[in-house]
């Protein structure tokens, strides 16, 4: 039997009303879709905006990273390893004794995994060094827990050796990986001086030499503290994950014909009873060197190791004695790589 006439007409009126519940929720879904298009599109183009800037930089924190996705930091000799690293190696006075062009890549505050991932980059940018310098201490084959100087890694997040060192860390979230600008969230003065040095507004500059800090600073008995908060002193954890790194860092160089020299900087002599687990370490670290075949210098009790006079801590030696150090170490290095005499000056530092 047909349907009524308002019967039929409800039926009607009831499949308008889906259909308009229907098209505005398209329309809904179609504006929100653009927004997040458009967001998304902004995003991109802040994101660039600020990395791009930064990537200009000489800044403090991007100097060096800059110089390593540049290109501009390759050289002949390049100095791997922490802060001990940085404000040790002086490549001026290494590069000038040996004739060749030298880059310091330590990274302050940090064990092997990241000071791997840092010459990762190097690498993807620039072609193999002569020789590696890895620098070690007690703390190289350690990990950290936590993530320090967050921001020295933001305009770099596309480096995939970067992103693979970070992801162990849980500073950053998955969704700073996966989209733009977000990251950059808290660090307004970095997107402040992107924006400067990507309109020429402003450019930043460092004290860092191709790496390298001199630190004009007198003794600073931090030392004494420490022991204090740890009368017993402490042992140090050795991670078998940056025991192997340490291991194919060689083992690559190796076949690629790159000379690696392990070494030890000095420390103060009091510092040296700190770690209960020390002899441990020293001796895996020469039983690497035999294994591999390269030399390990240990300076950790060179006569200048008694002086507070060459450091500005226990762990770091000032101005004045990195430099006297880099140019004991430049002898030495002069003759593990062959050259002789006194070289007229490096090329272009």
């Amino acid at each position: 039997m047909a349907r009524s006439g308002p019967a039929r007409s409800g039926q009607l009126v009831g499949i308008r009303r889906r259909r308009c519940y229907i098209e505005l929720v398209k329309r809904f879904l179609t504006h929100v879709l653009v927004f997040a298009a458009l967001l998304l599109a902004l995003s991109l183009v802040l994101d660039w905006a600020v990395s791009s800037g930064i990537r200009k930089s000489q800044w403090n924190d991007f100097a060096e990273w800059n110089d390593m996705v540049s290109g501009a930091a390759e050289s002949d000799i390049l100095v791997l390893g922490s802060s001990r690293a940085w404000v040790h190696f002086s490549p001026k006075i290494i590069g000038e004794r040996l004739g060749m062009t030298c880059y310091n890549l330590g990274i302050d505050g940090y064990p092997l995994d990241m000071q791997l991932a840092r010459y990762a980059i190097y690498r993807e940018h620039a072609a193999k060094p002569r020789v590696i310098v890895q620098q070690l201490d007690m703390f190289s084959l350690g990990l950290r827990d936590d993530i320090y100087g967050a921001r020295q890694f933001l305009p770099y997040f596309n480096e995939a050796p970067l992103r693979q060192a970070l992801r162990r860390y849980t500073y950053f979230a998955w969704y700073d990986y996966l989209l733009p600008l977000i990251r950059y969230r808290g660090h307004r003065e970095v997107v402040q001086r992107g924006f400067a040095e990507l309109l020429g507004l402003e450019h930043y500059t460092t004290p860092n030499r191709r790496g390298y800090l001199g630190v004009e600073r007198e003794w600073s008995d931090d030392l004494a503290a420490f022991r204090k908060a740890n009368p017993e002193g402490e042992t140090q954890e050795i991670f078998s994950s940056n025991v192997d790194a340490l291991e194919e860092l060689l083992t690559d160089c190796a076949r690629e014909g790159i000379q690696v020299v392990l070494c030890y900087p000095p420390e103060y002599y009091q510092a040296r009873d700190i770690i209960l687990n020390r002899e441990e370490v020293f001796a895996l670290y020469r039983d690497i060197a035999r294994r591999h075949g390269v030399e390990f210098l240990d300076y950790s009790t060179d006569p200048m190791c008694n002086d507070t006079t060459y450091f500005y801590n226990s762990q770091h030696l000032n101005k004045q004695g990195a430099e006297l150090f880099s140019a004991q170490f430049a002898e030495r290095l002069a003759q593990l790589v062959g050259v002789e005499g006194d070289p007229a000056g490096a090329r272009t530092q």
